[in-house]
């Protein structure tokens, strides 16, 4: 590759990289702003987490005790929990999924530029952590830790 070619294409490249910080910026904020709510205990407990599937609201409405047991009121947390939780990892997956796929579809700077690194290496390192949590088939690798905010 001619070094007229060599420079374009790293152009182009520089260019999709700043396109993708910009972008996971738009996007971080979007996903700060995300939460999700469960139900349980026939809509008698509501559990609600933000962003990260920490727990930032739990409400049991007074007419629990008319149809459920105290005894497995912590069940039905935990449960609505553990819910909202999988509903906000699948809302930041779905929000974070174009970008990774642009990732992807980048050049690698060493095709260009001998030695040099991959753009898609620098730029896993941008995404965030809780993206990264899913396995290949789309379903969570584990559980997020549920904590009560104080």
């Amino acid at each position: 590759m001619d070094n007229d070619a060599a420079r374009h294409e790293l152009i182009d490249a520089l260019a999709l990289v700043q396109e993708q910080f910009a972008d996971l910026a738009a996007v971080e904020e979007e996903r700060a702003a995300l939460s999700s709510a469960a139900t349980r205990a026939d809509g008698t407990v509501t559990v609600t987490v933000d962003c990260d599937g920490v727990v930032i609201h739990t409400a049991v409405s007074e007419t629990y005790l008319d149809d459920h047991d105290l005894a497995d009121l912590g069940r039905h947390i935990t449960g609505a929990a553990q819910d909202a939780a999988r509903d906000i990892e699948q809302k930041v997956a779905e929000l974070l999924a174009p970008l990774a796929e642009r990732r992807e579809r980048m050049p690698s700077l060493s095709d260009i530029v001998e030695g040099a690194p991959d753009i898609r290496d620098l730029l896993s390192a941008a995404v965030p952590q809780q993206a990264r949590r899913f396995n290949s088939g789309g379903e969570p690798d584990d559980f997020p830790t549920v904590r009560s905010a104080r």
